[in-house]
């Protein structure tokens, strides 16, 4: 939708810029020249502070597009949009859901605005048009909410893809863990995508959300292999794992969005608070065809106990 209201508008002001017209243009109190193109329906106006974002497309003089940007967040501070004859007087003109287009020197535009040099091939003096429409209006602490969700997306995207590339290595894996839990007479359970777990102590507290911040005690070790890391400063002891200078005690880190491998993430939202459980990784699940360490190789089976201690709601 938007690239085709940015194809649309970009006609509009390529025919305005050849023919040389100002038709419809006025001109503010500051020089500035600028073109309402539509009107949102809410009449709703940032206030200090909140967050707007805006789809944004730049045209120099020659008819070239400079710059096309979709949901470019920008804060209202209101020192910076009180300033006249260049875009940040546009952001004041506009609402919600209103699209305009307005001429500002680039000298203005780039050194003010942006806060960087002319680009060489164009003269501070020329005009750059620019195609400005109001997105959406946001509080500071619910575009950092949105932003949150959007990049939580983007990871199971990412992650969904990485697992249907690695299909075969995910299939060999799942092998070879049913093949040692039904050797040592293990029942487990499975997610959707395909961990082994099983639950080894059953918590009462909720389950944690994406997003959620949590505590977790960890043990680690390679399917029917050595350990490699542990919080447990008693459990480094008992493997050889101890180092006097670390700090021991719960992991912490926000749930769903990629700080961990994918393996904790599907595997610790399982899981309710107080609850200690065993889980069984494939390696695309984990670190895949990367060689973390001497006990960690390329395309390692990991296999952790973990105890989630706390939630904290963020």
């Amino acid at each position: 939708m938007f690239n085709r209201i940015i194809s649309i508008l970009s006609v509009v002001i390529l025919t305005i810029t050849s023919c040389g017209q100002q038709d419809g243009f006025k001109t503010t109190d500051s020089g500035l020249k600028y073109q309402f193109v539509s009107k949102g329906m809410s009449g709703n106006q940032p206030e200090e502070g909140q967050v707007v974002t805006l789809n944004l497309t730049m045209v120099s003089e020659g008819d070239s597009i400079l710059m096309q940007a979709s949901k470019m967040p920008i804060q209202k501070v209101e020192q910076m949009w009180s300033l006249k004859g260049g875009i940040e007087e546009a952001f004041s003109m506009m609402s919600e859901g209103d699209s305009i287009i307005v001429k500002v020197k680039a000298g203005d535009l780039y050194q003010r605005t942006w806060q960087m040099p002319v680009p060489p091939n164009i003269n501070e003096d020329q005009l750059i048009t620019c195609i400005i429409g109001m997105d959406k209006i946001y509080d500071a602490d619910e575009f950092q909410k949105q932003s949150a969700l959007a990049r939580v997306e983007e990871i199971d995207a990412f992650r969904k893809q990485a697992l249907y590339e690695k299909k075969d290595q995910m299939d060999t894996d799942i092998a070879v863990i049913d093949a040692y839990l039904k050797k040592n007479n293990i029942t487990a359970e499975t997610t959707e995508n395909g961990i082994r777990y099983i639950i080894l102590e059953e918590g009462t507290g909720p389950k944690p959300q994406v997003g959620d911040q949590v505590q977790v005690n960890y043990t680690g070790n390679v399917l029917e292999g050595g350990y490699f890391d542990t919080s447990v400063e008693e459990k480094a002891k008992e493997f050889g794992l101890h180092d006097p200078r670390r700090p021991y005690g719960p992991f912490e880190f926000v749930l769903g969005t990629g700080g961990v491998i994918h393996g904790w993430d599907e595997g610790i939202a399982l899981l309710n608070e107080g609850t200690r459980a065993r889980l069984y990784i494939p390696s695309p699940m984990a670190y895949g065809d990367q060689q973390r360490s001497e006990v960690i190789v390329a395309n390692a089976i990991l296999e952790f106990e973990v105890e989630l201690v706390g939630i904290k709601n963020n």
